[in-house]
């Protein structure tokens, strides 16, 4: 995961129609679905950390329907490539995608963040300094929604 944000990536790959099992020869297999999966502590971490301090307070009251909601937002941004497209200059990895997701969750619509390089992470309110373990039980709940969502 991006920086601290603490969550983790699912893919539901499924096998290609044209029966190669091997695919290691230029020949790519679809993905069904990339979700991110973070709590909505995570959230709220990443939008301080990128300038948004008023959509952070917002998104630490996410439920983890609304948590999942943003994860596969956020999976179809970065496997699409639209979030490079979104957010020119953005961060790295799945952190541009993570950020417009929830942006557009709270706002209706994606944009990047005021700041385009994390702030320390000691500038985070004292709620949000958790530890690893805080916010991997944080993740808890989210992760049960969304594996309902993919094994149904």
């Amino acid at each position: 995961m991006p920086g601290d944000a603490l969550g983790s990536a699912n893919v539901d790959a499924r096998s290609c129609r044209c029966g190669d099992r091997d695919h290691g020869l230029g020949h790519t297999a679809s993905v069904g679905k990339f979700v991110i999966t973070m709590p909505a502590v995570s959230y709220a971490r990443e939008l301080w950390r990128f300038g948004e301090r008023e959509l952070a307070h917002r998104a630490a009251a996410m439920d983890a329907r609304e948590c999942a909601d943003v994860g596969e937002r956020a999976g179809e941004l970065s496997l699409s490539g639209e979030a490079p497209r979104l957010w020119p200059g953005g961060p790295s990895g799945h952190a541009s995608a993570i950020l417009l997701a929830v942006i557009e969750h709270l706002e209706g619509r994606a944009r990047p963040c005021s700041r385009s390089r994390r702030a320390p992470a000691k500038s985070l309110p004292p709620e949000w300094q958790l530890s690893e373990e805080q916010r991997w039980a944080a993740v808890e709940s989210v992760a049960r929604e969304m594996d309902s969502r993919l094994h149904r």
